[in-house]
């Protein structure tokens, strides 16, 4: 079956509206040059290969691969929304009931569409194997970007990597794409609170701000996830896939499934919703003519959509998020440091599952449920969320053990945005503090203290006084 996938995408790419789609969503319209910095390729079996200039693609359209292009843009700032489905039990569910599954999805989708609509904004809106993701872009000739640039704050290490990145037609990430980079996810920040806020009452398991594990249901531990973790990585690290792509994810699985299984679910294509019901759009994604038929008429390129981010922009700068990035920028870096000194006291107060995780970081505090879990805790006991952002990045920095990963990412800036992220849920009322209990932590897989008597709901009420509940 995997040889006759592989012909069968060969053919498919070979159709020239798909490569013409393709061309749209890498910036090459009207005889222009690519604005995507690099592309990406995998099989679904292997990582993904290159990155390489969006000119060289011709060969992995040749082999069928599933293909992304960098977030990275040289004329835009591109926004993205991940709203994906997970069930941390059973990973291929997504693929063995794709109606189900989109179902589910789709409140949060639709309340995204509705939030960003209110301020004059039209995604581009993909549906894919797990979900939906909603995109934009934000011209770096706009009033937007220039106003998300003077939002954005980049940590000097972060900075320092920006300057001595090289890419061909690229160059360096400037200062003030970073910037607006960074403003981007602050500001998509506020529209993640705002979908938590109109979709949760509508939606079947729990809707989550990237991706955290919960107690289990009937089906398992599963999720709808606001994924915004690309936002938590250099701008250069990240890639989206492709419009009009072949989805290849399943194969991942094979190590549980079986081979023949995961092809069984195969082909699935990324394509844009286009206003079409989730069921029609199912049979058109999993299938290669009706895709390509689609593509004849269907436009994949990232609309321009800064004017309505402009509005966006203000109303986020009149939320109550972001008075509180306010506070959290507040605390410079080195008075962050003397505070996690002048705090370290308090650290032999937590719970010893906190501690735990404290002593052994790696790979504990890359899992946004136990960074979670360590801001709630914090925040309980007083600390200022920019202390435990230094906090959870003296702990990647002091720890030999992560190889390359702090070369690929950056620890300051995986540990501000997700502190913030955090933090921010807890602060406006949108984290209530449900799972915050020994049980709940115990489904999660988190309780790694087999003796212990603490009690996490003493952290729950503390946090809820806080709050004035």
């Amino acid at each position: 079956m995997s040889g006759e996938l592989d012909g069968l995408l060969r053919l498919y790419y070979r159709t020239r509206s798909i490569r013409r789609r393709l061309g749209e969503s890498l910036g090459r319209t009207a005889g222009r040059r690519a604005t995507a910095v690099y592309v990406v390729a995998s099989d679904g079996y292997c990582d993904f290969a290159g990155p390489i200039s969006p000119h060289g693609l011709a060969p992995y359209l040749e082999s069928g691969c599933d293909i992304e292009r960098s977030l990275w843009d040289t004329r835009s700032v591109l926004a993205d929304i991940d709203l994906d489905f997970e069930n941390f039990d059973h990973s291929a569910m997504a693929y063995l009931e794709p109606f189900r599954t989109l179902g589910l999805t789709q409140p949060a989708c639709s309340a995204a569409c509705d939030i960003l609509g209110s301020s004059g904004i039209s995604p581009l809106v993909l549906i894919s194997g797990r979900g939906f993701h909603l995109v934009l872009r934000i011209d770096r000739t706009s009033e937007a970007f220039r106003r998300l640039a003077a939002i954005g704050r980049v940590p000097p290490n972060l900075s320092a990597k920006y300057e001595s990145i090289r890419y061909p037609g690229a160059g360096c990430v400037d200062p003030e794409l970073g910037q607006a980079f960074a403003g981007l996810g602050m500001v998509l920040e506020f529209v993640a609170h705002r979908i938590l806020r109109m979709a949760t009452p509508r939606t079947s398991v729990p809707l989550q701000v990237t991706s955290i594990e919960v107690g289990p249901g009937a089906t398992g531990r599963e999720i709808v996830s606001i994924d915004l973790s690309e936002y938590g990585d250099p701008l250069n690290y990240r890639h989206i896939r492709l419009p009009f792509s072949v989805y290849l994810k399943p194969r991942k699985l094979v190590w549980a499934l079986g081979k023949d299984a995961v092809e069984r679910m195969l082909p699935i294509f990324e394509i844009p919703l286009s206003g079409m019901a989730i069921k029609e759009a199912l049979k058109i994604m999993r299938n290669p003519q009706e895709t390509c038929a689609l593509s004849k008429h269907v436009s994949a390129e990232i609309p321009d959509q800064s004017d309505g981010t402009l509005a966006l922009i203000e109303a986020y700068c009149a939320s109550d998020l972001a008075a509180f990035h306010k506070r959290f920028y507040s605390m410079e870096e080195e008075e962050a440091r003397r505070s996690v000194a002048t705090m370290a006291p308090t650290l032999s107060d937590i719970p010893l599952c906190a501690r735990w995780i404290l002593d052994h970081p790696n790979d504990w505090l890359l899992k946004p449920a136990v960074l979670q879990y360590l801001a709630r805790v914090l925040t309980a006991l007083t600390w200022h969320p920019r202390a435990i952002a230094e906090l959870i990045r003296s702990r990647y920095e002091a720890n030999p053990e992560w190889g390359d990963c702090w070369d690929r990412h950056d620890a300051s800036w995986r540990a501000i945005f997700y502190a913030r992220l955090f933090t921010g849920l807890i602060e406006t009322g949108c984290d209530r503090f449900i799972d915050l209990n020994c049980v709940s932590h115990r489904e999660k897989g988190y309780c790694n203290i087999s003796d212990c008597d603490g009690n996490l709901v003493e952290y729950r009420d503390v946090l809820l006084k806080q709050r004035g509940q």
